[in-house]
């Protein structure tokens, strides 16, 4: 009988797509750097790859294997101060644009604001728009 496995987050590119930016720092953190996110799961494939190899007598491999996942457990910690940064521009652009509204020249003393006079909805060239990789 095999041990029963979890598998990753498939839908973790899906969400982060998808959310808002009050969602994205949380997301983040699940997808990647989550005790069950992509980082933890690498590594953990990476220990238990070593180990079978050690096991197995290839231990240049079980050695090259321990060292990329030192190295993975940096990029862990990376990817971690990166969403905290992200959090932090996420809070100040939002702040900034809630202080721009208020202050808006745009609106007038009537009450009536100038940005309703242009309806039409401004269109990205598509050759503006660029597609994103896809992972294998």
């Amino acid at each position: 009988m095999h041990p029963v496995t979890v598998a990753p987050d498939t839908d973790g590119n899906d969400r982060l797509v998808t959310a808002r930016p009050e969602e994205f720092t949380e997301r983040f953190r699940e997808a990647i750097t989550d005790d069950f996110g992509a980082v933890a799961h690498l590594h953990q494939l990476l220990e238990t790859a070593s180990e079978w190899c050690r096991a197995h007598g290839a231990r240049r491999t079980a050695s090259e294997l321990d060292d990329i996942a030192d190295r993975l457990t940096d990029l862990g910690e990376e990817l971690h101060l990166v969403r905290q940064d992200v959090a932090h521009e996420i809070h100040y652009r939002s702040r900034r644009t809630a202080a721009a509204a208020r202050v808006s020249p745009a609106a007038s003393p009537q009450g009536t604001s100038v940005a309703h006079q242009s309806e039409t909805p401004v269109r990205i060239p598509p050759s503006a728009v660029r597609s994103l990789p896809r992972s294998l």
